[in-house]
């Protein structure tokens, strides 16, 4: 088998595997019907001695806020395999050949929208972040009219973005970077293929603006619910917002379409003000979905680049299991000393680490997801013997993963 770039000339193959594997209803691809849209994405395959086509993938490499900083990322998608081919290891194969790429590339996390958690969970992936699903009928939105301005100068204008905007909505990400960990550093290529445009149907794209600044922005679509005797529901895919009185605008732009919608649905922050503020809670639905999975492609090199609290200074033992990447499967020296981090495996290790990890648990403490604590209780973070913490042990691993609030918005 042998890994690499998906040939380009070969792409209505690719166009054949996606479509067999995420739109199977649609019927066999037609290279006829295909969308015209670009792909910032790189494809890869996996290919057998006949050069036949058995696994595929793609890799978006773009920049997540981790801890204060933007740091490049691999975004991993559209992973597949044609049915005559499953079963046989092949996907395996293609996950532990994209990380092994990555690692060559200096990229040290990755992360991916998973069709099934527990599939990428066996491989080391681990949640990254949560999100809030909200559906509300429009009036019920109503109460942002005592919270915000409505008329006047206050009240800003919302208008639709295009490509021009890009320098525009640049602060908007910064601001919400510095209140949500995994917010994407777009590029400009990002926000123009990625978020104004679609996969099959471009979406709508407004923002809210006051004094010529640009403060929140949204992307939405609509469509007829089957469920619902064929409503018109309004979608809103993203949201991103600078403060709390730009998410309030931007549900009063929602609330504006209540001639036209039976009912909004809203993917928000994890922490996104709603439902106590409804005249009627009961006519709101507020679920809790989990979103994306992060993973280490490199333990050593992602834990080095941490820029911890100087006070922090402490050294251990740190044993990885990382079922896909053999160079993670390690006991490892964690020095942390005046805010720097080193991080090297030992030549011959420890008969008992002061702690052990599998790398999934560690990928989520590693972005903030998860607390120290939190992995303890869920027995994903142990002291090597298997007794308590050492007291010191514990206090340098919640000094070097302090728990954030991580949300990260885009699918890719």
């Amino acid at each position: 088998m042998e890994y690499r770039p998906f040939p380009e000339e070969r792409a209505d193959e690719f166009g054949a595997f996606m479509r067999y594997a995420f739109a199977p209803a649609d019927g066999p691809y037609d290279p006829d019907e295909a969308d015209d849209h670009d792909t910032i994405a790189e494809r890869r395959g996996l290919f057998d001695a006949a050069d036949d086509t058995v696994a595929v993938c793609a890799h978006h490499l773009f920049a997540l806020r981790i801890r204060g900083a933007d740091r490049e990322v691999a975004g991993l998608s559209a992973v597949a395999s044609s049915p005559e081919h499953r079963r046989r290891g092949h996907v395996a194969r293609l996950l532990r050949e994209s990380l092994a790429e990555y690692r060559d590339r200096g990229v040290d996390v990755s992360v991916l929208w998973p069709f099934e958690y527990a599939f990428y969970a066996n491989y080391g992936w681990a949640t990254a972040s949560r999100y809030r699903y909200l559906t509300a009928p429009p009036e019920q939105l109503g109460f942002v009219d005592d919270l915000v301005a409505t008329t006047g100068d206050a009240a800003g204008a919302f208008r639709p973005l295009d490509e021009g905007d890009f320098a525009a909505v640049e602060p908007v990400l910064a601001a919400t970077a510095d209140r949500y960990d995994l917010t994407m550093d777009w590029t400009e290529e990002w926000w123009r293929e990625r978020t104004l445009s679609g996969w099959t149907t471009d979406p709508f794209v407004y923002g809210w603006e006051r004094d010529g600044d640009l403060r929140g922005l949204c992307r939405y679509e609509f469509d007829d619910d089957p469920d619902d005797a064929g409503e018109t529901v309004m979608r809103v895919s993203d949201a991103a917002a600078v403060d709390d009185e730009a998410w309030f605008q931007l549900l009063r732009f929602c609330r504006n379409h209540d001639s036209q919608v039976a009912e909004v649905r809203v993917r928000a922050p994890p922490d996104a003000p709603l439902l106590d503020l409804v005249e009627d809670p009961r006519a709101v639905d507020c679920e809790v979905r989990t979103g994306p999975m992060v993973r280490l492609v490199d333990v050593a090199g992602a834990v080095e680049a941490l820029d911890p609290d100087p006070a922090v200074e402490a050294t251990l033992s740190l044993a990885v299991v990382d079922p896909l990447a053999a160079w993670n499967d390690a006991t490892f020296r964690v020095a942390v000393v005046d805010g720097d981090v080193a991080v090297e495996p030992f030549d011959a290790e420890p008969a008992s680490p002061d702690a052990t990890v599998d790398v999934g648990a560690l990928s989520q403490l590693y972005v903030g997801y998860r607390s120290v604590d939190e992995a303890v209780r869920a027995g994903r973070l142990a002291a090597g013997d298997g007794t308590d913490f050492d007291d010191g042990v514990a206090a340098a691993l919640r000094g070097l993963f302090p728990p954030r609030t991580t949300h990260l918005r885009e699918g890719f």
